[in-house]
C-alpha cells in the first residue's frame, strides 16, 4: 500500500501555481520534477512506496536546494503528514473529482480502532441513499502526531470527491447526513474541513 504525503501550504500572495505564466508555477514545476526523480516516488499526489522513502529524500543532497526553491513561494504555515489511505485507489478517485472535501479529525492519542469501519459505513450509506454523487473516498490515520487547539495525537484524514462544493453543502442538509454523521465524528476532539481543486502534475 503506498503512503501519501499530505502537505498543506500557505502560498505567498500572487502565487498562482495553476497558471503556466506565473513565476510560482515554474518554481512548483521545478520542485515537483525534483520529487519525481526520487527513488520510491510513485506519483503526484505525492505517493511514496513507504514513509521511509520520503525520509530518504529529505536526508539527500537534493533536499536542501529543493526546499530553498520551494520556500520562495511559501507565504505562511506548512503542515505535513503521511497517510496510508484505504480503500486502495480511493484517494486517486477522490482527488480526481472536480472538488475534493478534505477533512482532518483530531484525537487525544489517536482514533478508535474501528474508525475505518465506521467511516466506510457512513460513506456506503451516503452512496446508497444520497442524490448527490460521491466520486470516490479514502480514509487513513496519520503516522505523525498532529495538534490543533491543544488536542494532540495521531489524526485521521478523510477525502471525498464531489461534483461541486455546492453538491457537498446540499448533502449536509439531508437526513442521511444528519442521521449518520456521528459515525465520522466518533471521539474526535476537533475537526477541520476544506474544499480543494487538485491539479494534475505532468513530469
Amino acid at each position: 500500500m503506498p503512503t501519501t504525503e499530505l502537505a498543506t501550504i500557505s502560498l505567498k500572495a500572487g502565487s498562482q501555481i495553476g497558471e503556466p505564466n506565473n513565476p510560482a508555477a515554474a518554481v512548483f514545476k521545478d520542485c515537483a520534477d525534483t520529487i519525481a526523480r526520487q527513488d520510491g516516488f510513485e506519483g503526484m499526489q505525492f505517493d511514496w512506496t513507504s514513509k521511509s522513502k520520503h525520509e530518504e529524500f529529505m536526508a539527500s543532497p537534493d533536499y536542501g536546494p529543493f526546499f530553498k526553491s520551494f520556500g520562495t513561494i511559501i507565504g505562511g504555515g506548512l503542515s505535513l503528514a503521511h497517510i496510508d489511505f484505504q480503500p486502495e485507489g480511493g484517494a486517486t478517485r477522490a482527488m480526481s473529482a472536480p472538488v475534493t472535501e478534505v477533512v482532518t479529525f483530531y484525537f487525544e492519542g489517536g482514533p478508535p480502532d474501528d474508525s475505518f469501519e465506521s467511516c466506510k459505513k457512513f460513506l456506503e450509506t451516503c452512496e446508497k441513499e444520497s442524490q448527490q454523487k460521491v466520486y470516490g473516498w479514502a480514509y487513513g490515520t496519520t503516522y505523525e502526531e498532529i495538534e490543533k487547539d491543544g488536542v494532540k495525537g495521531k489524526g485521521a484524514v478523510l477525502l471525498i470527491g464531489w461534483e461541486s462544493r455546492q453538491e457537498h453543502m446540499d448533502f449536509r442538509e439531508t437526513d442521511t447526513f444528519k442521521n449518520n454523521i456521528h459515525l465520522l465524528r466518533q471521539t474526535a476532539k476537533g475537526i477541520e474541513m476544506h474544499h480543494t481543486q487538485f491539479m494534475n502534475f505532468v513530469a
